[in-house]
């Protein structure tokens, strides 16, 4: 009941307090924007649909409920709802993704890390504010592997022209086919915006509550992976390990399918972690300049946000995938690390328009963070940090005919944790359907908090880097488009300084750690990473070809006792050939078809579940494995159902496919699912 009245006045009290200086000629203003909503809901749903039914969002992007069916809504029917091309999936819905390329992006400050979590974390910039004529559902439902499902819904209501709610929850299970794989999630979301009857005064709201679970297994024991690579035939070994030859040269097979069944197979470990969040949200905006006629505005705001997480990983049965205790004390030999991290930031704002002279945004930012972990330990050791950080930021945006020019730079105030912008960018049309954008940046960030500090019950997992240097990255991007038929994007990077988690032995050099630890690391050389990606949509009659291919070489110096800190497969592939039909005087449209993803083979990262980050490896090489998935997808009015045989061709292309070096892909499976959408 407590938690039930916080939530509720987080919401109404600055939406009273504000509704409380709505002058009379407001009111009026907002009968006539009623009477307005009220005779456009009487309009055709579809239009409704399309011009109608708005989502904002924080960073500025305003998108329409879009109820199409297109083969890039087939690209994002997932588990994260977003186009994966760049990501390979683990072998369950719920676990996390592994990465084919790289993303050199700014980010306004240093991650807390576990970054292998937030892959379905909905973050600050994910939350959208609706703005609906009439109230509108939406419905999200996908099977999943054996027992679950997923289910995503969302309602969204405008009590009046001014003030809209929306709540939404994300729920899934599933018991997966590989024993200790098993995920389950719960993702709350509500968020509002009002706008006073005058128009001066806005604010958005938004309340998430996560809670992410997984049972983590570290992938498949050597054996188990013997025996997933040769089922349903494989070698049989002597009493020394060693395969029995025959006298003609061949080696003696058995065959035996029982090894099909994923659950039969050894993992490295049993253990679970999750990641539980809360996070409040407010944006306070008034508008204290308005003079249309000279297209001169002034805006003041004030932005808070209070997030909350707790990690926590427990391993019943402690083994030596992660090497050794870090106090024989430990009951049971059990494990159960356990972090906290804490998020408090206020932002001041000015929003401008000075006509001839573009928009300016200015930022003044105050952080503070709280990491700390709590391990049974009696040694003294640091186990938190509390750092803060003081931020003003700059953003101009001029629009010159055809041509949009801006400018962003962002610095911090003090020299740790910081992260420092400044990009400069062009975007805009030429000659007639054809669209460009190019841009220049530098940035500088602190590594995420994982590296610097991090505490565990396993003695290999435990250390304290105050001292890192920052990560620099210079950056050159382009992006050509014709219409929706072609789109040609590339980027150069060059890093310094690049940090990540490295496997603490290298094979090349003959050492052996079959626990695979894991230790914080930073390149000593320069590292120049680029890639091409090439999309192109070519309609032939009812049939479609969707290409899309990506091209990428990273450059580094490495000597032979370093790990090469960025592995990328050379080409990544998807290729789509769709069928498209109306059907019943146009009351069904229909789309079919096959699509092929492939890449090549590259020094993968493996997945480690304990820090929940990925760690660089040169033991194992995956890729080169081919997947084919057939899909029938149709709509019928505001309904699109979705069916797909994933991985058809497992069963006879060989048991070689991985998602990282120790984790399997999926098997071939029947997934369908839909997206329902409501319009009263």
């Amino acid at each position: 009941m407590q938690k039930f009245f916080l939530v509720t006045s987080f919401f109404l009290i600055p939406i009273t307090l504000i509704a409380q200086t709505d002058d009379i000629e407001g009111k009026f203003k907002a009968q006539e924007k009623q009477k307005k909503i009220e005779e456009e809901a009487n309009k055709k749903t579809d239009t409704l649909t399309t011009e109608y039914y708005k989502i904002y969002y924080i960073d500025g992007r305003i998108e329409t409920v879009d109820t199409s069916l297109s083969i890039t809504k087939d690209y994002k029917f997932n588990f994260t709802r977003k186009d994966n091309f760049e990501l390979i999936k683990m072998s369950n819905v719920g676990h996390t993704y592994n990465n084919l390329g790289y993303n050199f992006s700014h980010y306004d400050y240093p991650k807390m890390g576990a970054l292998g979590k937030h892959f379905n974390y909905f973050e600050k910039d994910d939350i959208g504010y609706y703005e609906v004529p009439t109230p509108f559902t939406e419905l999200f439902a996908k099977s999943t592997f054996e027992q679950g499902q997923i289910l995503d819904a969302l309602i969204s209501i405008n009590f009046n022209p001014n003030y809209n709610v929306t709540l939404a929850h994300k729920g899934y299970k599933s018991l997966g086919k590989y024993v200790s794989t098993k995920s389950r999630g719960n993702q709350f979301r509500l968020s509002s915006i009002f706008n006073s009857n005058n128009d001066l005064t806005k604010v958005k709201l938004h309340f998430t509550s996560q809670n992410l679970f997984n049972d983590e297994n570290g992938g498949l024991d050597p054996d188990s992976i013997y025996f997933f690579e040769q089922a349903p035939d494989y070698f049989v070994l002597d009493d020394s390990g060693n395969q029995i030859q025959n006298d003609d040269g061949t080696y003696e097979m058995i065959y035996y399918d029982g090894y099909l069944d994923r659950s039969r197979l050894s993992p490295n470990t049993f253990a679970s972690g999750s990641l539980y969040s809360k996070r409040f949200f407010t944006d306070i905006s008034r508008v204290i300049l308005n003079k249309v006629e000279k297209n001169t505005s002034l805006i003041l705001g004030y932005q808070y946000t209070h997030e909350y997480k707790k990690l926590n990983f427990q391993e019943s049965r402690g083994g030596r995938f992660f090497g050794e205790f870090f106090s024989s004390n430990i009951e049971d030999k059990s494990i159960n690390d356990l972090s906290r991290f804490i998020f408090d930031e206020n932002i001041f704002y000015i929003k401008s328009n000075l006509n001839k002279l573009g928009t300016i945004h200015l930022n003044f930012k105050l952080i503070n963070w709280k990491n700390s972990f709590e391990i049974a330990s009696d040694l003294d050791l640091i186990n938190s940090l509390s750092p803060d950080q003081s931020k003003v930021s700059v953003k101009w945006k001029k629009n010159f005919k055809n041509l949009n020019m801006y400018f962003d730079f962002d610095n911090s105030l003090k020299n740790s944790y910081k992260s420092n912008n400044i990009e400069l960018g062009i975007e805009g049309n030429f000659l007639k359907n054809f669209k460009f954008a190019v841009s220049g940046s530098q940035f500088e960030r602190s590594p995420n908090f994982n590296f610097i500090l991090f505490r565990s019950q396993y003695d290999s997992y435990n250390w304290y880097n105050p001292n890192m240097s920052d990560e620099k990255t210079s950056k050159v991007s382009l992006d050509i488009s014709y219409k929706n038929y072609v789109n040609l994007s590339g980027e150069y990077n060059i890093i310094d300084n690049f940090t990540f988690f490295r496997e603490s032995v290298n094979p090349l050099l003959g050492e052996l750690d079959f626990s695979r630890r894991a230790i914080p690391n930073q390149s000593i050389n320069e590292i120049k990473y680029y890639k091409v990606k090439l999309y192109s949509n070519i309609p032939i009659g009812k049939f479609s070809i969707i290409n899309t291919a990506q091209y990428q070489k990273k450059d580094q110096v490495v000597e032979l006792e370093e790990l090469s800190a960025v592995n990328v497969p050379e080409w990544v592939t998807r290729n789509t050939i769709m069928y498209s039909s109306k059907l019943f005087n146009n009351s069904l449209y229909i789309q079919t078809g096959v699509t092929f993803n492939y890449f090549t083979k590259f020094w993968a990262n493996y997945y480690n579940p304990l820090i929940s980050e990925f760690v660089v490896q040169n033991y194992k090489e995956i890729g080169e494995f081919p997947r084919f998935d057939f899909f029938f997808n149709a709509k019928i009015q505001q309904t699109r159902v979705f069916i797909k045989v994933e991985h058809l061709n497992s069963s006879f292309s060989g048991y070689d496919y991985y998602s990282d070096p120790f984790t399997p892909y999926r098997d071939m499976s029947v997934r369908f699912g839909l997206v329902w959408n409501f319009f009263q």
